[in-house]
Protein backbone atom coordinates (compact mmCIF):
# COMPACT_ATOMS: atom_id res chain seq x y z
CA UNK A 1 0.00 0.00 0.00
CA UNK A 2 1.48 3.41 -0.94
CA UNK A 3 2.56 5.30 2.25
CA UNK A 4 0.49 8.53 1.07
CA UNK A 5 -2.52 6.17 1.20
CA UNK A 6 -1.80 4.98 4.43
CA UNK A 7 -1.10 8.26 5.99
CA UNK A 8 -5.07 9.25 4.71
CA UNK A 9 -6.40 5.93 6.75
CA UNK A 10 -4.54 6.96 9.90
CA UNK A 11 -6.28 10.29 9.51
CA UNK A 12 -9.35 8.97 8.74
CA UNK A 13 -9.10 6.49 11.39
CA UNK A 14 -8.69 9.50 13.93
CA UNK A 15 -11.95 11.11 12.37
CA UNK A 16 -10.45 13.25 9.63
CA UNK A 17 -13.35 13.37 7.19
CA UNK A 18 -11.35 15.14 4.50
CA UNK A 19 -8.72 12.53 4.47
CA UNK A 20 -11.32 10.19 4.13
CA UNK A 21 -12.88 12.14 1.09
CA UNK A 22 -9.36 11.47 -0.76
CA UNK A 23 -9.68 7.79 0.37
CA UNK A 24 -14.11 7.39 -1.49
CA UNK A 25 -12.26 8.98 -4.57
CA UNK A 26 -9.75 6.44 -5.13
CA UNK A 27 -12.26 3.55 -4.31
CA UNK A 28 -15.38 4.88 -5.48
CA UNK A 29 -15.66 2.74 -8.47
CA UNK A 30 -14.47 -0.22 -7.34
CA UNK A 31 -17.00 -0.07 -4.46
CA UNK A 32 -19.18 1.01 -6.68
CA UNK A 33 -18.64 -1.98 -9.37
CA UNK A 34 -18.82 -4.16 -6.68
CA UNK A 35 -22.11 -3.41 -5.34
CA UNK A 36 -22.96 -3.06 -8.95
CA UNK A 37 -22.48 -6.77 -9.98
CA UNK A 38 -24.84 -7.54 -6.92
CA UNK A 39 -27.57 -5.33 -7.18
CA UNK A 40 -27.49 -5.04 -11.08
CA UNK A 41 -28.95 -1.95 -10.98
CA UNK A 42 -26.86 1.62 -10.42
CA UNK A 43 -29.00 3.51 -8.63
CA UNK A 44 -29.00 0.59 -5.80
CA UNK A 45 -25.27 0.20 -6.32
CA UNK A 46 -24.95 3.76 -5.51
CA UNK A 47 -26.66 3.03 -2.42
CA UNK A 48 -24.88 0.28 -1.39
CA UNK A 49 -21.35 2.23 -2.48
CA UNK A 50 -22.46 5.01 -0.11
CA UNK A 51 -23.73 2.90 2.93
CA UNK A 52 -20.44 1.16 2.33
CA UNK A 53 -18.27 4.29 3.05
CA UNK A 54 -19.88 5.61 5.78
CA UNK A 55 -19.67 1.93 7.81
CA UNK A 56 -15.68 1.96 7.04
CA UNK A 57 -15.61 5.40 8.25
CA UNK A 58 -17.30 4.69 11.54
CA UNK A 59 -15.37 1.17 12.05
CA UNK A 60 -12.07 2.28 10.85
CA UNK A 61 -10.69 2.93 13.95
CA UNK A 62 -11.06 -0.88 14.73
CA UNK A 63 -9.51 -2.61 12.11
CA UNK A 64 -6.02 -3.88 13.11
CA UNK A 65 -4.21 -3.76 9.99
CA UNK A 66 -4.35 -0.82 7.57
CA UNK A 67 -3.01 -3.03 5.10
CA UNK A 68 -5.97 -5.04 4.73
CA UNK A 69 -8.37 -2.45 4.13
CA UNK A 70 -8.60 -2.89 0.48
CA UNK A 71 -10.34 -6.29 1.43
CA UNK A 72 -11.54 -5.10 4.57
CA UNK A 73 -13.31 -2.47 2.35
CA UNK A 74 -14.88 -4.99 -0.47
CA UNK A 75 -16.11 -7.35 1.96
CA UNK A 76 -18.32 -4.41 3.52
CA UNK A 77 -19.30 -3.60 -0.12
CA UNK A 78 -20.48 -7.07 -0.70
CA UNK A 79 -22.51 -7.42 2.52
CA UNK A 80 -24.07 -3.94 2.25
CA UNK A 81 -25.07 -4.83 -1.73
CA UNK A 82 -26.20 -8.47 -0.24
CA UNK A 83 -28.45 -6.91 2.00
CA UNK A 84 -29.77 -4.69 0.01
CA UNK A 85 -30.57 -7.35 -2.50
CA UNK A 86 -31.97 -9.47 0.13
CA UNK A 87 -34.82 -6.61 1.03
CA UNK A 88 -35.31 -5.90 -3.33
CA UNK A 89 -36.16 -9.64 -2.94
CA UNK A 90 -38.63 -9.18 -0.06
CA UNK A 91 -40.36 -6.47 -1.10
CA UNK A 92 -40.82 -6.36 -4.58
CA UNK A 93 -44.00 -7.73 -5.24
CA UNK A 94 -45.57 -10.36 -7.60
CA UNK A 95 -46.80 -8.28 -10.87
CA UNK A 96 -50.91 -7.48 -10.21
CA UNK A 97 -50.40 -8.72 -6.81
CA UNK A 98 -49.92 -8.17 -3.29
CA UNK A 99 -47.54 -10.68 -2.54
CA UNK A 100 -43.73 -11.27 -2.44
CA UNK A 101 -41.92 -13.11 -5.12
CA UNK A 102 -40.26 -16.49 -4.39
CA UNK A 103 -36.35 -16.81 -5.26
CA UNK A 104 -37.28 -18.70 -8.54
CA UNK A 105 -39.67 -16.00 -9.83
CA UNK A 106 -37.38 -13.34 -8.88
CA UNK A 107 -34.63 -15.07 -10.98
CA UNK A 108 -36.51 -15.79 -14.10
CA UNK A 109 -37.76 -12.22 -13.98
CA UNK A 110 -34.15 -11.19 -14.03
CA UNK A 111 -33.39 -13.95 -16.90
CA UNK A 112 -36.12 -12.18 -18.65
CA UNK A 113 -34.57 -8.30 -18.25
CA UNK A 114 -31.07 -9.84 -19.13
CA UNK A 115 -33.02 -11.34 -22.40
CA UNK A 116 -34.65 -8.12 -23.36
CA UNK A 117 -30.92 -6.50 -22.70
CA UNK A 118 -29.53 -8.60 -25.04
CA UNK A 119 -32.03 -8.57 -27.66
CA UNK A 120 -31.54 -4.59 -27.50
CA UNK A 121 -28.29 -4.73 -28.11
CA UNK A 122 -28.17 -7.17 -30.70
CA UNK A 123 -30.44 -5.08 -32.16
CA UNK A 124 -28.01 -2.13 -32.27
CA UNK A 125 -25.56 -4.23 -33.72
CA UNK A 126 -27.68 -4.88 -36.07
CA UNK A 127 -28.43 -1.48 -37.46
CA UNK A 128 -24.43 -1.06 -36.75
CA UNK A 129 -23.72 -3.33 -39.66
CA UNK A 130 -26.35 -1.76 -41.77
CA UNK A 131 -25.05 1.70 -41.36
CA UNK A 132 -21.51 0.27 -43.00
CA UNK A 133 -20.83 0.54 -47.01
CA UNK A 134 -21.97 -1.93 -49.17
CA UNK A 135 -19.31 -3.29 -50.02
CA UNK A 136 -17.69 -3.79 -46.48
CA UNK A 137 -21.08 -5.06 -45.41
CA UNK A 138 -21.86 -7.77 -47.94
CA UNK A 139 -18.17 -9.65 -47.27
CA UNK A 140 -19.08 -9.42 -43.54
CA UNK A 141 -22.47 -10.87 -43.99
CA UNK A 142 -20.93 -13.43 -46.43
CA UNK A 143 -18.08 -14.72 -44.59
CA UNK A 144 -18.90 -13.93 -40.65
CA UNK A 145 -22.72 -15.00 -41.50
CA UNK A 146 -23.12 -17.27 -43.79
CA UNK A 147 -19.69 -18.95 -43.25
CA UNK A 148 -18.55 -18.27 -46.55
CA UNK A 149 -14.44 -19.26 -47.05
CA UNK A 150 -13.08 -16.05 -48.55
CA UNK A 151 -11.96 -17.10 -51.71
CA UNK A 152 -15.77 -18.18 -52.79
CA UNK A 153 -16.57 -14.49 -51.39
CA UNK A 154 -14.10 -13.44 -53.51
CA UNK A 155 -15.07 -15.36 -56.89
CA UNK A 156 -18.68 -14.21 -55.94
CA UNK A 157 -17.82 -10.87 -55.67
CA UNK A 158 -15.69 -10.86 -58.44
CA UNK A 159 -12.74 -9.68 -56.67
CA UNK A 160 -9.18 -10.95 -55.02
CA UNK A 161 -9.65 -12.82 -51.94
CA UNK A 162 -6.81 -10.12 -51.07
CA UNK A 163 -9.35 -8.07 -51.27
CA UNK A 164 -11.71 -9.55 -49.20
CA UNK A 165 -9.78 -10.16 -46.38
CA UNK A 166 -8.76 -6.40 -46.47
CA UNK A 167 -12.58 -5.37 -46.89
CA UNK A 168 -13.37 -7.97 -43.38
CA UNK A 169 -10.63 -5.86 -41.80
CA UNK A 170 -11.90 -2.75 -42.17
CA UNK A 171 -15.00 -3.42 -41.69
CA UNK A 172 -14.64 -5.29 -38.64
CA UNK A 173 -12.47 -2.29 -37.60
CA UNK A 174 -15.29 0.09 -38.46
CA UNK A 175 -17.73 -2.07 -36.59
CA UNK A 176 -15.83 -2.33 -33.34
CA UNK A 177 -15.04 1.57 -32.92
CA UNK A 178 -18.87 2.35 -33.96
CA UNK A 179 -19.70 -0.37 -31.17
CA UNK A 180 -17.43 0.26 -28.80
CA UNK A 181 -19.22 3.92 -29.04
CA UNK A 182 -22.28 2.95 -28.57
CA UNK A 183 -20.56 1.05 -25.27
CA UNK A 184 -19.13 3.78 -24.02
CA UNK A 185 -22.43 5.83 -24.60
CA UNK A 186 -24.47 2.97 -22.95
CA UNK A 187 -21.75 3.03 -19.89
CA UNK A 188 -22.96 6.47 -19.23
CA UNK A 189 -26.04 5.46 -16.89
CA UNK A 190 -23.47 3.72 -14.92
CA UNK A 191 -21.33 6.30 -13.96
CA UNK A 192 -21.45 7.59 -10.49
CA UNK A 193 -22.29 11.27 -10.11
CA UNK A 194 -18.84 13.99 -9.74
CA UNK A 195 -20.21 14.76 -6.48
CA UNK A 196 -20.22 11.25 -5.25
CA UNK A 197 -17.70 11.35 -2.70
CA UNK A 198 -19.17 14.82 -1.10
CA UNK A 199 -22.31 12.86 -0.30
CA UNK A 200 -20.48 9.53 1.00
CA UNK A 201 -18.52 12.28 3.78
CA UNK A 202 -21.58 14.33 4.40
CA UNK A 203 -23.39 11.05 5.20
CA UNK A 204 -19.77 10.10 7.59
CA UNK A 205 -20.43 13.59 9.21
CA UNK A 206 -24.03 12.90 9.87
CA UNK A 207 -23.63 9.79 11.39
CA UNK A 208 -21.08 10.64 13.60
CA UNK A 209 -22.52 13.29 14.58
CA UNK A 210 -25.90 10.95 15.47
CA UNK A 211 -23.48 9.02 17.33
CA UNK A 212 -21.89 11.56 19.60
CA UNK A 213 -25.68 12.49 20.85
Amino acid sequence: MPTGEKELLQKSARGDAAAFGEIVRRYQYPVYVTALQIVKDPAAAQDAAQETFISAFASLKDLRSIDTFPSWLRKIARNKALALRKAQVRLAPLEDAGVLQSPAETSETEKKEERIEADAFEGEVRRVVASLSESLRFPLLLCYLDGVPTAEAARFLGISDGAVRKRLHDGKKKLQERVVRMAEKSFQEYRLPRDFASRCICGCRRARQAKGK
